[in-house]
Order: structure tokens, then sequence, then C-alpha cells
């Protein structure tokens, strides 16, 4: 009998460490496991590269759903790819980040304190040949992560 509380108290003791060492981490880096703007930038064009509009719609920031409903955005972006550039998926190269304070989409619109400016190359390969398309993307922290936002 007294072999077997001997062996119990080792694996509680790790196991109370290994809780606490959890605890400690999660306390101390609060930010573990949050996406950053590049992060969510590249999602935004996976989305796009994979057709799915909606889900890339999804990623936007509340101002920008307001410009583009979704039912537009999918039918018009789709149709810019399909349609007028004969291409079916694109590549694209995330560029240079930088911060950027008291930023604004356009004049009349609310100002952003902080924003993440982030640099996209799509390259498109169209019966038209292969162009390339450069376009700074804004990254900004709404309530529920980081969102799109473009500059206009």
């Amino acid at each position: 009998m007294r072999r077997r509380s001997q062996i119990r108290l080792p694996v509680i003791i790790v196991v109370v460490v290994v809780l606490l060492l959890v605890i400690l981490i999660v306390k101390v880096m609060p930010g573990l496991g949050k996406q950053d703007p590049n992060d969510v930038v590249a999602a935004f064009y996976q989305y796009e590269q994979e057709g799915d509009f909606g889900s890339a719609w999804e990623l936007f920031h509340p101002v920008m759903q307001e410009r583009f409903s979704k039912n537009a955005y999918v039918t018009e972006r789709s149709h810019i790819y399909m349609s007028h550039y004969g291409v079916e998926t694109f590549s694209f190269v995330l560029g240079k980040e930088e911060d950027v304070q008291n930023w604004k989409m356009a004049k009349d619109t609310e100002e952003f304190a902080y924003a993440t400016r982030v640099e996209v190359e799509q390259t498109f390969k169209s019966k038209f040949g292969i162009f390339k398309v450069i376009q700074d993307i804004y990254v900004v922290e709404e309530d529920d992560g980081w969102r799109i936002v473009w500059e206009f």
C-alpha cells in the first residue's frame, strides 16, 4: 500500500507544476496565439486566391463592409478576376510592413489611431499576359481582431 501512494505523489506534483507553468505563460504573454496583421492579410489573399471572396469579405473592417455589401463584393471581385482578366487565380507576395498613426482610409472617414500598412504584390497570368498589381493594405485592430481596410 505504501508503494502505491509513493508513486502517485510525484505524478501529482508534476501535474501541478505543469498546470502552474501553463497559467504563468498565459498571464505573462496575453497576446499568445493572437494573429498579427500579416497573418490577416495573408489569409485575405489566400481566400481570394481560392475564389472564396465571401470569406475574404468577412476580414474587412465594418467601414469596408458598409462600403461594399458582401454580395456586391463577391460578384464584382470574381467578375473582375475571371471575366475581365481571364484568370482563375493569382500569386501574391507580402512586402514590407509599417506602423502608421492617425491614418484615414479617405478624407471623409474616421481616423484610426493606429494601423499597420502592408504592401501586397499580386501577379496575374491572364489572357493578356502577365501583370502585377501592387496595393497598400491597412490593418486595424477591432474588438474581435485585426481587420482589413483599403485607402480611397
